[in-house]
This record gives C-alpha cells, structure tokens and sequence, in this order.
C-alpha cells in the first residue's frame, strides 16, 4: 500500500492567518473544513486519474500538516504533535504547555501554537465547547461554584519509544495514593480576546498568550481541559497532583503527544455546583 499523502498547511498561509482573527467558533470549523475537503478532493483526483470512486479501493486520507511538528490522520482519527518532557517531579498545574511558559510545571512542552492544536482537532470533526470555570461565592460566603467545561471528550497519549501510554498515567496523588483518572479531558478551545490597543485591530487566540494546553488546575483559558474544577488558588484547593516520575522518561526526551476523540465521561464536579472551599492546606 502506498504512504498516505500529506497536505501541508504552512503557518503563512492566508487560512492560518485569519484562524487567529476569527472569533466565532462555528466559522472557524467551516473555515478549516471547507480548506481541507477541497485539498483532499484535488488529491484524490489526482491520485486515481480516470478511475470511477464507486470502483476504486479504499485509500488512505491524506496527511495534513498544519505547519511544523503537529500531523492530523484522519484515517487513524488522531491528531500527532511533537514533544518534548518537561517537569518529571513536583506539582502540576498543566498535563501541557506551549514551551517557554509553565515548563516547570508541566508534564510536557509544545513548540506548536495552541490555536494550530485547536484547528487540527477540527480537522478531525470534533467539537470545542467551553473551558471551565470557578468563583468564590459572593457576600463573603466560603462556598465556590465551580463549571465544568465542555467539549467533545477526548483521549490523550504519549507515544515513546517504548509505545503509547496514557498522558495521565504520569500524574499521581503520592500523598493519598492515589492514580489520576484515566482520560478525563474535553475540547474546551480556550477563548478568543479582542486585542489591545497596542495589538492593533483583531482578536487572539487566548491559549496561544497564555501557553494553556492541556490545563489540570482550571485556569478557565485551556485549549483541552480536565473535566475535574481545580482552582489555581492553593487557599481555595490545596495542590493535589505531582508528576509520577518513576514512569516517565527524564526531562528533555522528545515524544508524541497523540490527541484521539475519547467516549463521554462524566464531570468530576457538577457543572453548577457551589461546594464549602477546604481551608488552606487541605487537600480538596
């Protein structure tokens, strides 16, 4: 069988370009959709000139690369960006991070713009919902209601040279003993911002300032998130998980992180729940 063809969406492209500028999401995914069923259309007629479709074998998708170190297989229905591991010991407020922001506590580090990760996972038909959030109750209550975010469920691995192993099999509660659920993560597709004035005219991508890729504390800006609602304020939930180092490779081992559609999982916290805030130092 012949390799799968590759489009490559370079990120100079007009496409790419306007992705960031875009702020509603439904046309975004029509953007990127439309792009990418008219490039595969134009290979697939190249690719079997003169042979009717109803006849013709069944082929592999093509490829797409949306720029330096991320893939997305259509056929095998994951999305492939390259990595690298970051922090192997310590608390952990990101599963990942866009490199130069929060290696130090992160499992693993992306140089691929989150936007670009945002854009893929439409390219696999999947849906964004909305990151979650949470607030201290007002009028001095010590209740915090929490929002979990939404999104298609998603899977996500680590593919090493010893092969694919879960992303969350690295993160551990030693204290309690404690495994971290095994793939509690959504679409969540962070959230678009107008820019400043000194930005110029347009709006951001708010993940791709902020290096919020995979989010296990709720920061409320995260591209895929964890459906559990984790304030980032230790006085409000006390940090829980660490990076399980006895199965992980050392800091600077370059992987794949490989971004699959996952079945549906229930929130570990109710969306509009409003729960007594621990006292500092507690575990939540």
């Amino acid at each position: 069988m012949n390799a799968p063809f590759r489009v490559k969406i370079t990120p100079t492209t007009a496409i790419s370009t306007r992705l960031h500028r875009l702020v509603d999401v439904a046309r975004r995914a029509r953007l990127i959709l439309a792009l990418v069923t008219a490039s595969g259309a134009a290979l697939s007629c190249t690719s079997h000139p003169g042979t009717e479709a109803a006849s013709a074998p069944q082929s592999p998708l093509p490829l797409i690369e949306l720029g330096t170190g991320i893939v997305v297989d259509r056929s095998a229905g994951e999305v492939r960006v390259e990595a690298e591991v970051a922090a192997d010991r310590g608390w952990l407020e990101q599963a990942v991070c866009k490199a130069g922001t929060r290696e130090h506590e992160s499992l693993l580090a992306v140089t691929v713009a989150p936007s670009r990760i945002h854009a893929a996972l439409l390219l696999l038909g999947l849906q964004p919902g909305a990151p979650g959030e949470w607030r201290v109750a007002p009028g001095g209550s010590s209740a915090v209601q929490r929002i979990a975010p939404t999104g298609t469920p998603l899977e996500l691995w680590v593919r090493t040279s010893s092969g694919d192993v879960p992303l969350s099999s690295w993160i551990h509660d030693p204290v309690k003993g404690q495994s971290f659920p095994g793939h509690p993560w959504v679409f969540a597709g962070s959230r678009v911002r107008s820019n400043t004035k000194s930005m110029g005219p347009g709006e951001y991508y708010l993940a791709d300032r902020t290096g919020s890729v995979v989010g296990i504390v709720t920061f409320g800006d995260e591209t895929i998130a964890c459906t559990s609602v984790i304030s980032d304020q230790a006085e409000v939930d006390a940090p829980e998980w660490q990076a399980n180092s006895e199965r992980m490779p050392e800091p600077g081992t370059r992987v794949e992180l490989v971004i699959r559609r996952g079945h549906d999982v229930a929130p570990a916290t109710p969306a509009t729940a409003a729960t007594p805030a621990p006292p500092a130092g507690a575990a939540p």
